[in-house]
């Protein structure tokens, strides 16, 4: 008799989004940045993190289907455009962009690249770059 194993389908590794998370002491400036940057942006959360420090996270409105690379680009490109007061609240803020990725739970690693371009350009904004792997099999 033939024994059949079941398989269990697997999910698929990748790309899931960038997510710029700004940090401020003032919910004003970080209110000011938020409108300074429109409807190209949703907010994902804005409000304290704890007494005098406060979080704005954020990701593009738009596809984000085109990869890493080019979100971040994206996204540069809207805080380069800021007006002078919301600029100076992104210039006085701690700021990182985190590239979120979906691990398979029967992969052991991940790997990815990001173009030399995307990276001197996130330095040149003074922010830092993160990247937060997702167990997929945690729901």
């Amino acid at each position: 008799m033939r024994t059949r194993v079941y398989v269990a389908p697997r999910n698929k590794t990748g790309f899931l989004n960038v997510d710029l998370e700004i940090r401020s002491r003032s919910q004003a400036g970080l209110d000011e940045l938020a409108a300074g940057l429109g409807k190209s942006v949703s907010v994902l959360y804005s409000g304290p993190v704890d007494r005098r420090l406060y979080l704005l996270s954020l990701e593009l409105s738009a596809d984000r289907r085109k990869g890493p690379d080019a979100v971040v680009h994206a996204l540069c490109l809207l805080i380069e455009k800021l007006a002078p007061g919301p600029r100076q609240v992104w210039k006085t803020s701690q700021k990182h962009f985190d590239v979120g990725y979906k691990l398979d739970p029967f992969e052991r690693s991940l790997q990815f690249t990001l173009r030399v371009d995307t990276l001197q350009r996130v330095a040149s904004l003074g922010a830092h770059l993160a990247v937060t792997c997702y167990n997929s099999s945690v729901e």
